[in-house]
């Protein structure tokens, strides 16, 4: 199972069930307990965020000629470490997850951010985890130490 879902099918699939749970669990919405301003605040905060770390992550894979196709890590040319990769080894992944939270923001329900540790859960274990036992065999000492210098997420 692992490396089968393509991650922005997994987002997807979180954006599908989010808005099923507040379908199914209006009563849930918190959106007449804040103020407008501060719930589009949330929502711009992480749509921008995730925005600009999703194109920072594409921008330094390309600028390193790698591979952003991440079903197939085995295909990357080098360990891409400057740029954004200097401080999250996962900013795609985390661009995601951000882009769930702008979502969860919108929808005003707490219970949809339980998708986004479902999210978290599940990339880690069914993409991420496969994808650096696949770099640190292709990599091995460059990518390990890469590791231990940068955290997973942030």
């Amino acid at each position: 199972m692992e490396l089968k879902v393509i991650p922005v099918l997994q987002l997807f699939i979180a954006v599908i069930l989010m808005t099923l749970i507040q379908h199914f669990m209006p009563l849930f919405d918190y959106s007449n307990i804040i103020k407008p301003i501060i719930k589009i605040a949330m929502i711009l905060l992480f749509l921008f965020s995730g925005l600009l770390i999703g194109f920072l992550a594409i921008y330094s894979f390309k600028k390193h000629q790698t591979t952003v196709n991440p079903i197939k890590p085995d295909t990357s040319s080098k360990v891409v470490d400057s740029g954004i990769y200097q401080y999250s080894r996962n900013p795609m992944y985390l661009a995601m997850l951000l882009s769930l939270f702008a979502y969860t923001s919108y929808l005003a329900n707490p219970v949809a951010f339980l998708i986004c540790a479902l999210f978290t859960w599940y990339i880690s274990k069914y993409q991420i985890t496969p994808e650096e036992r696949i770099l640190e065999k292709r990599f091995g000492k460059v990518y390990c130490d890469y590791k231990k210098q940068v955290r997973r997420w942030i």
